[in-house]
């Protein structure tokens, strides 16, 4: 597994180049290596996006509607809502492997409430089962709300290996 980025707003960090040339935490974090505290973070994170994915897929929120239709030009639809919000997410460029993880436990609650996402995100993680491959999901999304592709296409569409990343 490749490792994690560090937390930067970690204060524990402490500049030892002087003593033996390298940077260590006094909290024994490793450079390169994220904390745990920042772990949780970025699960939240993912966890807080398909929230609001879920939010806009069943029209239970608009607040947030203005900016995405001004991004996208358009009216969107409450389904266009909850794609553009998951690609906004993955366009974080945060690490697949986070996604990869926490996907597994949010499917149980949002694999029926969003069925064409959940065939979406569960294509991505048997594709990286498969093939150890990862999907370029932010643009997955972004074909769906710019080129009007059905989730059935996106879906057939990763299992062929079109949105390697």
């Amino acid at each position: 597994m490749p490792p994690l980025r560090f937390c930067l707003e970690c204060k524990n960090f402490e500049d030892r180049m002087e003593i033996d040339g390298n940077v260590v935490c006094a909290r024994g974090h490793s450079p390169g290596i994220s904390c745990p505290d920042f772990q949780d973070r970025v699960t939240d994170i993912f966890y807080n996006y398909l929230y609001w994915s879920y939010l806009y897929f069943t029209g239970k929120t608009s607040e947030g509607r203005r900016y995405f239709e001004e991004k996208f030009s358009r009216k969107l639809s409450n389904e266009e809502l909850a794609y553009a919000v998951l690609a906004e997410y993955f366009n974080l460029r945060l690490d697949y492997m986070d996604f990869y993880r926490c996907w597994g436990l949010a499917r149980k609650i949002y694999g029926q409430r969003m069925p064409r996402i959940a065939k979406i995100l569960d294509a991505a993680v048997e594709r990286f089962n498969l093939h150890g491959e990862r999907t370029n999901l932010r643009r997955a999304f972004s074909d769906m709300l710019h080129f009007k592709k059905s989730s059935e296409e996106i879906v057939r569409e990763i299992s062929v290996g079109l949105y390697k990343l």
